[in-house]
């Protein structure tokens, strides 16, 4: 939960993801493209930016499975903005998501 109160100007993944890339984390895990370097060709084509924040879960970024601090803040907000009562965030096209369901 967060420490403040949220509203929607916020962007907590957005901003997660700012504070990560600033830490300058070496990945040693997936996505192979390694922040954009292991695929220059992949590089060039999204840009710089879009790789730099390809990351996968770990603690500053919460964890989509079992979301506690941005993705659920994330989550609440994206309610807040429809009229829900919850808003759930899914990866891999609508797929998964009728499959979840």
């Amino acid at each position: 939960m967060a420490m403040t109160e949220l509203t929607q100007v916020d962007a907590p993944i957005y901003e997660a993801l700012r504070r990560f890339r600033r830490m300058r984390i070496v990945p040693f895990d997936v996505p192979g493209h390694k922040r954009g370097r292991g695929n220059m060709e992949l590089t060039e084509f999204l840009g710089e930016d879009c790789m730099n924040v390809d990351v996968n879960s770990m603690k500053p970024l919460d964890n989509l499975c079992h979301p506690v601090s941005v993705i659920k803040d994330a989550e609440e907000l994206a309610a807040q903005a429809f009229g829900a009562e919850n808003a759930f965030f899914m990866v891999g096209g609508t797929t998964s998501a009728v499959q979840s369901m």
